[in-house]
């Protein structure tokens, strides 16, 4: 288990990867975000994107799936505080998603026993695009006393 004095500022970690296929923007489009770009592909065709796009939820859905297996796993999170999301480019059917996170700043909080995080992460598409970039400020465990 990493914890928040084994994180360093530019610290990175890559993501794993998911390909996203179009049976899944349909899907979680029709349940969570029912707006034709993503679950029409005749309307989305002839819309601002020239076709079918993931909805950004889902895409945040992704990262979140990436982050959890890349990083959570690892280091012993508390709980996220904020985020901030940029969606640059939309998520085309097929497009496999992966990309990295690094750690931007560590603040120790000895008084707590945790630090505040910032990590920074890009996913990217099959074409180095980027589609997503999310800016998450979390708090982090310090070391339990009892572990040396």
């Amino acid at each position: 288990m990493l914890y928040a004095e084994d994180l360093a500022e530019g610290q990175t970690f890559q993501l794993g990867s998911y390909t996203i296929s179009e049976a899944e923007i349909l899907e979680f489009a029709g349940k969570y975000d029912p707006v034709p770009i993503h679950t029409d592909p005749v309307a989305a065709a002839a819309g601002p994107f020239g076709g079918l796009i993931a909805s950004g939820f889902n895409t945040i859905a992704i990262y979140q799936r990436l982050v959890v297996e890349a990083i959570w796993s690892k280091v012993a999170g508390i709980v996220g505080r904020s985020l901030e999301i940029r969606i640059p480019s939309p998520v085309r059917p097929g497009a496999t998603l992966t990309g990295q996170s690094q750690v931007q700043k560590v603040a120790l909080r000895p008084e707590r026993r945790d630090a505040v995080v910032i990590f920074r992460t890009e996913l990217v598409d099959d074409e180095r695009r980027p589609v997503l970039v999310v800016v998450l400020d979390v708090l982090i465990r310090m070391r339990p006393a009892d572990i040396a």
